[in-house]
């Protein structure tokens, strides 16, 4: 099996996964970095051209196979949105060349706990559902997902493209191939059961800004460095936790692509205090 992220500025966010996988992923596993840094001033970089360097560098470090998604792959006008849809179906294409178990973790999502591939592996994949125009168009998510290329079905229709949605939009066309219904996203939210049909394990998460330290998993709360952390983040709102988690296990810090161009300062300062917590306990 492969793990896949797509990396575009913080070589730390690569640190923290290779950590957290090795120390919680109970199945064997090869990790590989697709490096989709600019290579030319943008705010995703704060104008540091060489974050594209710093990024096949620390995977020459750790010793993680680095594939650079060439900047000329995306159109010169592409951004945002689009140019992420672009980045994912160059994965996309790599994983039909290469057939094998596939799990993708976004670039800022951390194992938190002990987690074994087998819980999706009686499935052709286990996806993030998401929904848009009151629910009437259903696609998934791209920051995590996992894919078994040796059963997926109808692999011409997978398309990371935004269509009338996000990136992902266009995998409407897949998901209606596979499923003659599908459960409501709310459900999948609030209601704490595993959903799946016979083919797709939907992928349960912890909305942004839903949820406090009550809704922490159970086999989460007595990681008293973890509560600590999220409690700290000044993005949360309300009381409720900026941060989310999937499936109880995975970690999403949000701030990946510099989305909000809050700066990478700040996220840099936070991922090194996220890996001083987590490689210390």
């Amino acid at each position: 099996m492969k793990i896949l992220t797509a990396v575009v500025n913080n070589p730390t966010f690569i640190e923290i996964q290779y950590y957290t996988l090795k120390k919680y992923m109970v199945s064997p596993f090869e990790f590989i970095v697709f490096n989709d840094a600019k290579d030319f001033p943008d705010f995703t970089n704060d104008g540091d051209t060489s974050i594209k360097s710093k990024i096949v560098d620390t995977c020459k470090h750790l010793g993680i196979q680095c594939i650079n998604i060439p900047n000329e792959h995306h159109r010169i006008d592409e951004s945002g949105s689009r140019r992420c849809a672009d980045s994912m179906n160059f994965i996309l294409e790599y994983q039909k060349r290469n057939i094998d178990k596939y799990l993708l973790l976004d670039s800022d999502m951390f194992l938190i706990n002990h987690f074994d591939i087998k819980r999706y592996e009686n499935y052709n994949c286990a996806v993030v559902l998401q929904s848009r125009n009151e629910k009437t168009l259903n696609y998934f998510w791209n920051g995590i997902y996992y894919f078994d290329m040796t059963k997926m079905k109808n692999q011409h229709l997978l398309n990371w493209g935004c269509g009338d949605a996000d990136v992902g939009g266009l995998m409407k066309d897949w998901l209606e191939s596979q499923c003659s219904s599908l459960p409501n996203v709310d459900e999948i939210r609030w209601i704490k059961k595993d959903y799946s049909d016979d083919n797709i394990f939907f992928i349960r998460h912890l909305w942004s800004c839903t949820w406090n330290e009550e809704e922490i998993p159970e086999e989460l709360k007595h990681k008293k460095w973890l509560v600590d952390i999220l409690k700290k983040d000044n993005r949360n709102q309300n009381g409720k936790f900026f941060c989310e988690i999937y499936d109880d296990v995975f970690l999403h810090y949000r701030a990946g692509g510099n989305w909000r161009k809050e700066g990478l300062i700040q996220h840099t300062s936070s991922a090194e205090a996220w890996k001083i917590a987590i490689m210390t306990n």
